[in-house]
């Protein structure tokens, strides 16, 4: 029988794997998620690092192993994994490395109604995008090389790596559209209206056949 499908955050996942190297109690884990930059790709809060762990030590997948505690501070609880968790871990990457998942970026909804706004106003905004994903571009770039200044191997980020390509090909595309609707080669909202009629004229022509 396939084992039951297991979808748990990002931040869950981050957990587990910085777990898996040793155990830690949750301060140290956003410190080390902070060092490496994760929050570029988790969204990261003392409070829901918190509720995950709790959630994460109900389903069994980490325990507390020891207390910690240093002069003033609160007692701090050490997590470690367990069996579970680490197979958890295990077969949540390979179904995401394994199988493309459908996403809704917001970019996607923006470019699906852009023919609303005029021509120009589009391309205005097209521009100002490829400049903040250029800017974004160089930040992950520069953060790259801290990483591998400190000594992480490459495929200890290579998460970051593949947002950096997929930044740079966003803005080459994004920079590409801008200039189609500067230059008028892309046809704006007549041809979208051409297109919807004839599609309706199709549809129109199936249901009387």
């Amino acid at each position: 029988m396939a084992e039951p499908e297991v979808d748990i955050s990002p931040l869950a996942l981050s957990i587990l794997q910085l777990l898996d190297e040793r155990p830690m109690h949750p301060y140290e884990l956003a410190s080390t998620m902070r060092e490496r930059h994760q929050d570029e790709f988790i969204r990261l809060n003392f409070g829901s690092l918190y509720h995950t762990v709790e959630v994460l030590e109900r389903d069994g997948w980490i325990v507390p192993t020891e207390r910690e505690k240093e002069g003033r501070r609160p007692e701090r609880t050490i997590y470690k994994l367990t069996d579970p968790g680490r197979d958890v871990l295990l077969r949540v990457v390979s179904d995401i490395i394994a199988q493309p998942r459908r996403e809704y970026p917001h970019f996607s909804a923006g470019l699906m109604f852009m023919h609303h706004l005029p021509a120009r106003s589009a391309a205005a905004h097209l521009r100002s995008r490829a400049l903040a994903l250029e800017a974004l571009h160089e930040k992950l770039r520069a953060i790259l090389s801290e990483l591998h200044a400190r000594g992480l191997p490459r495929l200890a980020v290579i998460e970051l790596e593949h947002k950096i390509a997929m930044v740079d090909a966003e803005r080459r595309w994004v920079t590409q559209l801008e200039k189609e609707i500067s230059e008028g080669t892309l046809e704006w909202k007549s041809g979208m209206a051409k297109g919807a009629e004839g599609l309706r004229r199709r549809h129109v022509s199936s249901t009387h056949n």
